[in-house]
């Protein structure tokens, strides 16, 4: 499978000059970890919910976001791939670099977003197809219990 197949099409991003408050306030309106940076359609970094936290501190028991721009805390050396890029390469490089996310680019151009997510679902489609039973997991999830 090719990174075009699996890779969401639809991406939030943000601006170099964008807050990190308001790229925290994305992140928990869309539900997501990671942030493209894109600057005149081009993406020129990355920011997640590690580094917001990182950046952020803890005020009368609240998190205290701060207002800084997003450049100031991005990732500027991001790892991507091309849409013609295989799966399996991109998970082992994750793996590898120990990174949970590769946006997909095209002449530095975002196409998308292939997330740690993302690949456990394909996976798990597989499995699930492969057996043809259960959850796909060939775990008994009724069987375990908490302690």
């Amino acid at each position: 499978m090719r990174a075009c197949q699996a890779m969401k099409k639809d991406v939030v991003f943000v601006n170099p000059s964008a807050s990190i408050a308001k790229a925290r306030r994305l992140m928990r309106e869309f539900g997501i970890r990671h942030l493209p940076v894109v600057e005149r359609g081009e993406l020129v970094g990355i920011i997640s919910d590690g580094d917001v936290l990182l950046a952020s501190s803890l005020r009368d028991g609240r998190i205290d976001v701060p207002e800084a721009p997003v450049s100031s805390m991005m990732t500027r050396n991001v790892v991507t791939c091309f849409g013609t890029s295989r799966v399996e390469d991109i998970a082992a490089t994750m793996i590898r670099l120990q990174i949970s996310c590769v946006p997909v680019v095209l002449e530095r151009r975002l196409l998308g977003i292939i997330t740690s997510t993302d690949l456990l679902r394909l996976v798990s489609a597989r499995s699930y197809v492969a057996t043809g039973i259960g959850n796909g997991t060939g775990i008994d999830f009724d069987g375990l219990r908490t302690a």
